[in-house]
């Protein structure tokens, strides 16, 4: 019986197991970075569904803090503007309309912040729900894809050693049939 009738040599069945052995580390290593991956973003990704949770709510008070930064510069904008007409234009009904103006425009810009966060909202939390379960399942997926790898190296070194076990009981088989045929003739 040649070294070929016997499988693989050990050396290459120390490679695929060492193969094996490394998909499972880079698959451990990815878990690990997935995890802290998600230790790192998951404080912002709270924050920002919190905001979109208040915001949605409805409450007018907490809609009018979650857009005071804003509406804080909308107000100094309005001022600035306001300053610049008191100072530039001449007196007058063309002076008291653009201060009006003024007012009204910081009127529908702090108006426009409210509605357009409220109805925004909505999509923010849908889009976080997305983010968050498609980052879920990346990472998760990831892992899976590296064991499993590994899986298949070791089942195929399992597969193997069976088959080469296989063929040693089947040449031991095959050399007791030829000795029981061989005093069958003595006999």
């Amino acid at each position: 019986m040649g070294k070929s009738d016997q499988g693989l040599s050990p050396a290459v069945q120390a490679g695929e197991l060492s193969n094996s052995n490394a998909l499972t580390a880079i698959a451990t290593q990815q878990q690990a970075n997935s995890q802290q991956l998600f230790q790192e973003s998951n404080p912002g990704f709270v924050r920002a569904e919190d905001q979109a949770m208040t915001i949605s709510s409805g409450d007018p008070y907490a809609l009018a803090r979650a857009i005071s930064p804003a509406t804080q510069q909308i107000a100094s904008a309005t001022a600035g503007a306001k300053q610049n007409i008191m100072s530039n234009a001449p007196a007058g009904g063309e002076k008291n309309l653009a201060l009006e103006q003024a007012d009204v425009s910081q009127g529908a810009q702090v108006g426009q912040a409210a509605t357009g966060s409220f109805l925004q909202s909505f999509n923010s939390l849908a889009q976080l729900a997305g983010q968050g379960t498609g980052e879920s399942i990346s990472g998760a997926g990831t892992a899976i894809s590296g064991y499993n790898s590994a899986n298949q190296g070791l089942n195929s070194l399992g597969q193997q050693q069976i088959q080469q076990k296989g063929a040693q009981l089947g040449a031991l088989t095959s050399l007791g049939s030829d000795a029981a045929t061989v005093g069958a003739a003595f006999i």
